[in-house]
């Protein structure tokens, strides 16, 4: 029933019937709400049962300093009051931060918003929100919109990224473990990690002619 009643309100948001759309988002979220205290189990399972209903969509997921939280949301409310969500929900997590190469946690403790949005719709949305949260530097869910993104600024965010590819060289030198995605990444990072070597050369060299 909530699965028909949420497709209801997408259909209903598309033709620009806001009132009735939010109408039903209200009993959709009074029959979730009247079941909550029955749940037993996992809690992912629990927050995949209601976030979605099983609607298809896609989704986007930033990942920004923990310190500039503030800014982040006050960023994204400022959005929302002027512009109509095209999906009925996101989810705000908080991660403390890890030492992983290319983890979105790599050095700092992290907060994380994610944005869903039917197919018709994303990409317009999700271009949005990636010109509003760019400013305060967002790293991204490796496995979420990616393809949204220019490589070049996301590889950027990561400082340790010619780490890795030294690690990538050195124990998969034919790139037997990489499927096409990651060979693709994997020439982004390469590439901005040998032009940074040879402009750190060039720099080197003029700094030794200046002492001559």
């Amino acid at each position: 029933e909530e699965k028909a009643m949420l497709l209801e309100y997408l259909e209903l948001c598309t033709v620009h019937e806001f009132e009735k759309a939010d109408a039903i988002l209200e009993r959709v979220l009074e029959s979730q709400v009247a079941r909550l205290n029955h749940y037993v189990g996992q809690h992912n399972h629990v927050l995949c049962l209601e976030r979605n209903n099983g609607i298809p969509h896609a989704d986007i997921e930033f990942n920004l300093d923990y310190k500039k939280h503030k800014e982040v949301l006050r960023s994204v409310q400022k959005y929302c009051s002027s512009n109509r969500m095209p999906y009925y929900n996101y989810e705000i997590r908080t991660t403390k931060q890890d030492d992983a190469i290319l983890s979105c946690c790599q050095g700092r403790d992290a907060m994380w918003i994610d944005f869903q949005a039917k197919a018709d719709v994303a990409k317009e949305f999700f271009h949005d929100m990636e010109s509003i949260l760019k400013p305060f530097g967002f790293r991204k869910h490796w496995a979420k919109g990616t393809s949204n993104t220019d490589p070049t600024y996301l590889v950027q965010q990561f400082p340790r990224v010619a780490e890795f590819i030294k690690l990538m060289k050195s124990f998969d030198p034919m790139g037997k473990f990489r499927n096409t995605q990651l060979e693709a990444w994997f020439e982004v990072m390469d590439g901005l990690v040998t032009k940074a070597e040879e402009e750190e050369a060039a720099k080197n060299i003029q700094e030794e002619k200046k002492e001559d």
